[in-house]
């Protein structure tokens, strides 16, 4: 039980970072969309597509909102 949630714990944190690498590419790099900046941080950071999907679709709104805020 103990190691299933330090599992999720660390799965919840390479999320957060590839959600955060994913804003960062966005802004820098106008030519690229978004699928294609996905693709690359998914075999970047070695994520499983379908569950990394389901994490940045229920996280976009606070994504948006990150970029806007902090300038990403």
């Amino acid at each position: 039980m103990a190691q299933d949630l330090e599992i999720n714990e660390k799965q919840e944190r390479m999320h957060q970072a590839a959600l955060l690498k994913i804003a960062i590419k966005m802004r820098r790099n106008d030519v690229k969309g978004f699928e294609e900046i996905f693709a690359e941080i998914l075999e970047d950071m070695d994520l499983d597509q379908d569950e990394f999907r389901v994490y940045v679709n229920s996280h976009m709104q606070a994504l948006i909102a990150t970029v806007k805020t902090r300038g990403y």
